[in-house]
């Protein structure tokens, strides 16, 4: 009996071994493991050829298409040195600057050990040289740049910790930069207008002409005869006082004289007499009051209609930022191009508002919706007139937003204005190759959405998708009942 049950148990084995469902498991086995070998083997492979692959969603790894062309369009031979020693490469450093080494056949990346040849960088640069740094060298001029490694980094202060956090990479910021200092012999130079209580020059402004290779100095037009000779660009940044008449009358002249100048203005601009007439001269209106947007989608949230979020023109001021990020004009005035212009002014509409904007005329009203005495729009917001003055060209910026400039709205990579503003000088003082490539963040993206899109989104999720599972429910219950 018990040798006929172990024949039968035999029986079931064998069978069970011959069964579809046994044959079945055991392909797929074998065909999972086949799969499994063949990515190690593909890992490997990819390993030992040095391949990879930026997956990051904003590409903190890879190199914008702007240094892209910048670096295939160069002429000299360049050199990036990683100053760091064997084997302690930090990674990020590391995948970014290797992608410049394919690019161009001028452009060249090397590892250079600080440690093992502590006076290499001293044949080129006199500063104080650490690790984890860059040298760039044009090896035509032997002109070189160093760029240490607190540099390669933007900072934030932490509200609860009172620390420093790093909030973003700058390293192919920095290393543009670099390259653009040591193949450019003719780099720009703006003076600001001060004593007129303009808005400061912050610091990270500041940083940011410095990391774009830009000169920066204060001009006091009411102790100066004219506009030094070395200026590429006057900003004249939101003066709350008037010029005076003799102010005003060089101030023309050297935009006469085929002078480039940048104009932010505010609501408070109309009430000083002498900078309107100098806006007046080249064409531009300011418009009384302040601009609220009507239309949500082009503000930064309906609940604040006056941080616009203007409509961007093509233009090579905004050449790296429209299609790509938004500008944001906080409590801006209205600008309107004047009707009786010379025939030898040409203008260019950058920024406007919707047709739904209104420039509200009592600017200290609690009221947002539309007052009986407020202009309806459409308004500009920002502008540039051109004027050929023999075989020279006058260039005139005009933009509006009382803070425009500020650190809230420069520092955030998904603004343009850091962009506009670098964009803007660069052109006028002729920098055309000059880039102007904002830091990588370091935070996760977010998805960035104006109110419209909130609203539609927030229809489909909560109204539309919500019904559909219902009707879906109802209409299975119906039929199973019919049944």
């Amino acid at each position: 009996m018990s040798e006929k049950r172990e024949h039968n148990l035999g029986k079931k084995i064998k069978s069970s071994f011959q069964s579809r469902k046994f044959k079945g498991g055991a392909y797929a086995t074998i065909i999972s493991s086949v799969v499994i070998v063949i990515v190690l083997l593909i890992n490997l492979f990819v390993q030992e050829l040095g391949i990879k692959k930026d997956l990051t969603a904003d590409g903190k790894y890879s190199l914008t298409e702007e240094t892209k062309d910048f670096i295939k369009n160069i002429n000299h031979n360049i050199t990036i040195y990683y100053l760091v020693e064997s084997g302690g490469e930090i990674d990020e450093f590391k995948r970014i600057v290797d992608n410049y080494d394919n690019l161009n056949s001028k452009v060249s990346v090397k590892y250079k050990d600080p440690v093992q040849y502590p006076k290499f960088a001293t044949q080129y640069v006199e500063d104080e040289i650490g690790a984890q740094s860059f040298l760039v060298v044009n090896e035509d001029t032997n002109v070189a740049k160093y760029i240490p490694y607190q540099n390669l980094f933007d900072y934030e202060i932490n509200s609860s910790t009172y620390q420093y956090d790093v909030t973003g990479l700058k390293v192919e910021e920095q290393i543009d930069a670099a390259i653009s200092f040591v193949t450019n012999e003719d780099l720009p130079t703006v003076y600001t207008l001060t004593g007129h209580g303009e808005a400061s020059v912050t610091s990270y402004l500041s940083g940011l002409y410095k990391d774009n290779n830009i000169t920066a100095t204060e001009f006091s037009s009411l102790t100066a005869q004219s506009v030094p000779e070395d200026c590429d660009v006057l900003l004249i940044n939101m003066p709350q006082y008037d010029l005076t008449e003799e102010e005003t009358a060089f101030l023309k002249d050297y935009l006469a004289k085929g002078g480039d100048a940048i104009f932010f203005v505010d609501y408070v601009t109309n009430s000083l007499p002498n900078v309107v007439s100098l806006l007046n001269y080249y064409g531009v209106d300011v418009v009384d009051g302040l601009v609220v947007e009507g239309d949500s989608q082009y503000t930064i949230s309906s609940r604040y209609p006056t941080l616009l979020v203007p409509k961007i023109s093509s233009h090579e001021f905004v050449k790296n930022i429209k299609d790509k990020k938004y500008i944001v004009v906080p409590v801006g005035s209205g600008l309107a191009i004047r009707n009786d212009l010379r025939d030898t002014i040409e203008t260019n509409t950058i920024l406007k508002t919707s047709d739904k904007a209104y420039s509200k005329i009592n600017v200290n009203s609690t009221v947002a919706e539309k007052e009986e005495n407020d202009i309806p729009g459409t308004f500009i917001l920002g502008l540039e007139v051109k004027e050929a003055v023999g075989e020279k060209e006058t260039r005139i910026a005009v933009y509006t937003g009382k803070a425009f400039l500020e650190d809230q709205y420069l520092k955030t990579t998904s603004f343009g204005n850091a962009d506009l503003i670098i964009n803007t000088i660069n052109a006028m003082s002729g920098q055309e190759n000059a880039l102007s490539i904002r830091s990588t963040s370091l935070d996760e993206p977010m998805v960035s959405m104006n109110t419209a899109q909130k609203d539609r989104i927030g229809l489909v999720t909560v109204v539309l998708l919500p019904l559909f599972f219902l009707a879906t429910g109802i209409t299975v219950v119906v039929r199973r009942r019919r049944k």
